[in-house]
């Protein structure tokens, strides 16, 4: 392993601190609209970057080439290919689709550069200062959505936080903070395990950063983050606690319950803001019924269909509802994938139902990619995840490693999400093959370093 120089030159300082500001301004920019050419310019310049940081690369090719992450990889990518020249439908379209996949591989190539480059003197500093950019860039991100938010719109405050912003989405927002929340246990977990978690400053800073990331999460007001916010609460819970000493145990568990009731109560306070919620149980009811009502296949054309009290059932209710059944009823009927596309839903539905139908894609990720590579695809895409999230549970498990126990919360984090979230797409799938190879590196780099 090439030790870090202990006296870094004003040269070397420069080339740190101007990757990490690269670093931080492009996943602000990734969700910000109409920007694809600055973002492209900043991943150059990281590449550029990363190379006058020095890697070693025999340590880059062994982090790359740890078989439980690299077979899944390769397979899927040699699958994406033989599958764009062989079973799809449309291969000219296929092959200009797949260009998304085969950019984020050497973009999660370029993480693992980052993070394993030597620099910071320490690995400890070096795992800070990316693990801070990240959380700094992202919550920054997070801020500025509800600054921009119409609060000059005479409507309650609910209302509001639905809007869209001149710099995304409400779902791209929310879809970020529950990473960025993953971010943020890892590091509070791991530094009471071991004191030093994934960024630097006092805990009681760290721990108001969470609550405000939290509290921001919930005011985007997409209901899909909450079940992800409780499923990342209940494994960073459970390694908080298992890290504790017998005799301080119940401590750890009357802190642990304090922090659900505080989530709780953000979660209470998003469903009594958010009307959508009464009409839920019966959107979801009428969603099921996919043979009879087809408001879902052209969202356009069709209107939405009434529940019991003569009421339109809840939009975005109804069409998940929906469309995860289609995905389902898709994917049984092409079970080799129709090709690789971020509309594939679509274009299975439009050879099924006919030309008429306007639906895309189905707004989840996993079953989207799977009606376009098919089942095979879908498996594979599954089994990288679940390679990642093991390395990471490893190096928790072994040492207690802050960037292990990151990897591993932000994986299953972005993983449950694209279940029910359109996210294994376009510079989504890019932030999280960035992101990924990172923390990947710097876990890696921990265990050959200790080794």
């Amino acid at each position: 392993m090439m030790a870090p120089d202990a006296n870094p030159s004003t040269m070397q300082r420069f080339i740190e601190t101007t990757s990490l500001a690269a670093f931080a301004a492009l996943l602000f920019l990734w969700s910000v609209p109409d920007v694809i050419a600055a973002r492209n310019a900043l991943l150059a310049l990281l590449l550029v970057l990363a190379l006058l940081l020095k890697p070693d690369f025999s340590q880059l090719s062994a982090c790359l080439r740890q078989r439980s992450v690299a077979i899944p990889l390769l397979a899927l990518t040699a699958w994406i290919a033989l599958h764009c020249a062989v079973l799809a439908w449309n291969p000219g379209r296929a092959w200009h689709e797949a260009a998304q996949w085969f950019k984020a591989v050497p973009i999660f190539a370029l993480g693992v550069a980052l993070g394993q480059g030597p620099g910071w003197r320490t690995q400890p500093n070096r795992v800070s200062a990316w693990g801070g950019a990240t959380v700094v860039a992202y919550l920054i991100y997070l801020i500025f959505q509800v600054i921009y938010k119409p609060w000059d719109l005479p409507a309650p405050a609910g209302q509001i936080l639905l809007q869209t912003t001149r710099i995304g989405s409400r779902d791209l927002a929310s879809y970020l903070g529950t990473a960025l929340v993953a971010l943020q246990l890892a590091d509070l977990v791991a530094y009471s395990a071991r004191g030093r978690g994934l960024v630097n400053g006092p805990v009681w800073l760290r721990v108001l950063a969470l609550i405000a990331a939290t509290a921001l999460t919930v005011a985007t007001m997409t209901r899909n983050a909450l079940p992800i916010l409780l499923l990342l609460g209940v494994i960073a819970a459970s390694a908080f606690i298992a890290t504790r000493p017998r005799q301080t145990r119940l401590r750890a568990i009357a802190l642990v319950a304090v922090a659900a009731v505080l989530l709780a109560s953000g979660i209470a306070i998003n469903v009594k803001h958010d009307a959508r919620w009464a009409r839920f149980a019966s959107s979801v009811a009428i969603g099921l019924d996919i043979e009879h009502q087809k408001a879902w296949l052209a969202q356009e054309q069709t209107p939405l269909p009434l529940n019991a009290q003569g009421l339109p059932v809840d939009d975005s209710a109804y069409m998940r509802t929906a469309w995860m059944k289609g995905l389902l009823t898709e994917i049984a009927r092409h079970p080799l994938g129709v090709g690789y596309d971020r509309n594939a839903f679509g274009n299975a539905l439009r050879a099924d139902y006919g030309k008429w139908v306007t639906t895309g894609h189905g707004h989840a990720g996993v079953f989207d990619f799977t009606v376009g590579v098919g089942i095979p695809g879908g498996l594979l895409l599954l089994a990288f995840f679940v390679a990642l999230a093991a390395t990471g549970l490893r190096r928790w498990r072994d040492d207690r490693d802050a960037a292990g126990l990151a990897l591993l919360l932000f994986v299953v984090s972005y993983a449950s999400r694209a279940f029910i979230d359109g996210i294994v797409r376009d510079h989504m799938l890019e932030q999280f093959m960035l992101i990924a190879g990172l923390l990947l590196a710097l876990a890696h780099t921990n265990k050959a370093q200790q080794a």
